[in-house]
């Protein structure tokens, strides 16, 4: 696989990566239905939002376009060091698992305050009715779409308003706490085509997202996220936020079980890659994207 014509972006095809996902969390195939897919997303939001794969992976194929990761090996770096993905492996590798168990489902792009088609998603039939499903965030529940009527939900770390914009024709979701609402994305229920998904993949990783470590995952009670120094433990009640001043290895390693040398690899890595995408004309933005806090 050395250049995007030859990566072929078909769901269906990753029977193997999908039986590993099932063996590895013990999950028993069942109707697709909506109690089965919960139960898959109780387990695959395990899998932790995290872009240090992603950076390792671009610095190893920087010019070769063989650097997104597919399911087997999403699922392989999983089990051995406890990697997950961003939301493009992430959501395909979810689609893939929910096709193969039989869902109907299919992506759906997203656009971010400043940054159009940097977020993807999946919409899932069940039962005459479509349900926002979103592994890059982290949203451990499926959630209706509906354009008569807006939908509020409640995950273990924040509020979910899901609604439709009738002006614009999108709809829109918004988190929210005790403390405060807040935009987060707009998307429109129009499926995504494979070539313009692998596009958009592609293009991922010449966006400022990629230049800090980002590190997101789900506990019982709330949400831990990391974006460099900075740690925030979200939870319905409110945020708590710190900088990790000292010990930030082992940080990581007690939240995430990332081994320290990965880390920073990862570091120098990321440093190499920013002076790539300045030499080769890659670099698109001067701000760092932070849009998850």
């Amino acid at each position: 696989m050395t250049n995007t014509n030859k990566i072929v972006l078909d769901p269906h095809a990753h029977g193997e990566a999908v039986s590993q996902f099932l063996d590895f969390f013990s999950i028993k195939s069942g109707r697709p239905d909506a109690d089965f897919l919960q139960n898959i997303l109780k387990y695959y939001t395990r899998l932790p939002y995290e872009n240090i794969s992603k950076i390792l992976k671009l610095h190893k194929n920087f010019i070769s376009k063989a650097h997104i990761r597919l399911p087997d090996e999403v699922i392989e770096d999983h089990a051995e060091f406890h990697f997950g993905g961003t939301c493009f492996s992430l959501t395909f590798y979810l689609q893939s698992i929910l096709s193969t168990q039989g869902f109907h489902c299919y992506a759906v792009m997203a656009h971010t305050l400043h940054r159009l088609n940097v977020h993807t998603a999946l919409i899932v039939h069940l039962d005459h009715r479509k349900y926002l499903v979103d592994p890059g965030y982290l949203l451990t529940r499926p959630m209706e779409i509906h354009a008569d009527k807006p939908r509020l939900y409640r995950t273990p770390h924040t509020g979910v308003e899901l609604g439709f914009n009738s002006k614009d024709e999108y709809y829109h979701l918004y988190t929210f706490d005790r403390q405060q609402k807040k935009w987060r994305y707009r998307f429109q229920d129009k499926p995504v085509s494979s070539d313009e998904y692998l596009h958009h993949w592609q293009d991922s990783f010449y966006q400022g997202t990629m230049h800090g470590i980002c590190l997101t995952r789900v506990k019982n009670d709330g949400m831990i996220y990391m974006h460099n120094d900075f740690l925030q433990i979200t939870s319905i009640e409110g945020k708590q936020k710190r900088k990790v001043k000292e010990n930030y290895y082992s940080v990581i390693e007690d939240i995430f079980g990332f081994a320290p040398e990965i880390v920073e690899q990862a570091q120098e890595a990321m440093t190499e890659n920013m002076k790539l995408e300045r030499q080769l004309g890659f670099y698109k933005e001067k701000k760092a994207a932070n849009e998850t806090d």
